[in-house]
C-alpha cells in the first residue's frame, strides 16, 4: 500500500515525536520531542491550525510530517497583527525523498489557499521560531547537516534566501569580567514583549536582556536565554544568545564583548555549560567576536522563500 498524506490528529503524536527524535539523533544542539513538549509549544498556539500539519503514513507507521502556519513576527519591530505565511518543520527519512517532496507540495498548496505572496520555509527573516529551545535550540533555519530537507524544499520552488553560521561553545567557567573603554552601567531585567506574537514565541522560557547604559542612556544590549530542553543530549542547559547590538557610534570600546561575558558568567551561575548563536554568514566581526568566548562554527543554517513568478 502506497504512502498517505493525512491531516494531523493528536492520535499520530506519539509517531511524530518518534520520527522526529530518531531524524534529529546525530544533533546535541536540537533537543528531544516529546508529546507534552509538542503540545505546550505548537498545538497550544493561537495561530496553530491542524489542518496546515500534514502527517507522512505507510502500513500505519508515521514517516513524516510537515507543518505550514500563518503566524506573526515575534520580534518586537513587527506588526503583531500581521500574519506570515510559513512552513516551520519538515522531517521525513532521507532515504524517502519521495515522501519529502509530497509534503512540501501538500504544504505549499495549503498556504496558497490562503496567501497569495512569498512563502517562508524554515526562514529567520520574518521572525524567530515556533520551535524555540528545540530545532537547534532556537534558530527557525534548516540546518544544512539535514541535506535531504534541503532538497525537498528546492525540488519545491524555495530558493535559498538566507545563509547563517550557527556558532557553539563548551562554557567549562565563567569568563572573567571585561571593561569597556568607556564607563557603563549594566542592567539586566526580563526581556520585553511588545506584542502577541512575541509573547507566545517565548512560552516556557524566559528569555533576558542585558543593557549597556552610559549616562544613563542605553548604548548596547545583548539577548539571551537558558534553553533546558538541550540539556537531555547535552548533559546541561545551553544559554542562547538571541541578538546583539552596540550603537554605531560606540562601537570597538569593548562594550560588545563586556556584554557578552555578562551574559555568559550570569547563565554559567544559572547552570549553561554550553552556549550556542546564529549569526549571519557574512559577518565576519561577529564570528571573531564570538571565537574570542570559544565559539565555533558548528553547522550552517539556511533560509528559504518561495515566490510566484
Amino acid at each position: 500500500m502506497p504512502f498517505t498524506i493525512e491531516t494531523y490528529s493528536r492520535t499520530y503524536l506519539d509517531g511524530l515525536t518518534a520520527l522526529y527524535n530518531a531524524e534529529t539523533a546525530f544533533e546535541p544542539y536540537i533537543a528531544p520531542l516529546t508529546p507534552e513538549r509538542f503540545v505546550e509549544l505548537v498545538a497550544r498556539k493561537s495561530y496553530f491550525d491542524p489542518t496546515g500539519l500534514f502527517v507522512a503514513r505507510e502500513h500505519g507507521e508515521v514517516l513524516g510530517w510537515i507543518h505550514a502556519c500563518l503566524a506573526p513576527g515575534s520580534e518586537p519591530w513587527h506588526d503583531g497583527a500581521q500574519k506570515v505565511a510559513r512552513i516551520r518543520m519538515l522531517i521525513y527519512p532521507a532515504t524517502r525523498l519521495d515522501i519529502g517532496r509530497a509534503l512540501v507540495t501538500a504544504a505549499t498548496a495549503w498556504l496558497r489557499e490562503r496567501d497569495s505572496g512569498p512563502l517562508e520555509a524554515m526562514h529567520a527573516e520574518s521572525g524567530y521560531p515556533f520551535y524555540r529551545g528545540l530545532w537547534l535550540g532556537g534558530e527557525p533555519m534548516g540546518a544544512a547537516s539535514l541535506p535531504h530537507v534541503q532538497l525537498a524544499f528546492e525540488v519545491g520552488g524555495y530558493k535559498l534566501a538566507q545563509e547563517s553560521i550557527f556558532m557553539t561553545a563548551e562554557v567549562d567557567s565563567p569568563p572573567p569580567p571585561i571593561t569597556p573603554e568607556v564607563k557603563v552601567a549594566f542592567v539586566e531585567s526580563p526581556a520585553e514583549m511588545k506584542h502577541d506574537g512575541m509573547r507566545e514565541s517565548w512560552i516556557g522560557l524566559a528569555p533576558m536582556r542585558t543593557r549597556a547604559l552610559l549616562d544613563g542612556e542605553e548604548v548596547g544590549s545583548i539577548g539571551w536565554v537558558i534553553l533546558p530542553h538541550v540539556a537531555e543530549r547535552l548533559g546541561a542547559p545551553c544559554m542562547s544568545i538571541h541578538g546583539l547590538g552596540v550603537h554605531e557610534q560606540h562601537r570597538r570600546k569593548g562594550i560588545a564583548v563586556a556584554l557578552i561575558s555578562r551574559a555568559l558568567a550570569r547563565a554559567y551561575a544559572q547552570g549553561a555549560r554550553f552556549a550556542s548563536v546564529g549569526t549571519q554568514l557574512w559577518n565576519a566581526p561577529a564570528h571573531a567576536t564570538y571565537a574570542k568566548f570559544g565559539f565555533r562554527p558548528h553547522c550552517l543554517l539556511l533560509g528559504r522563500k518561495r515566490e510566484e513568478l
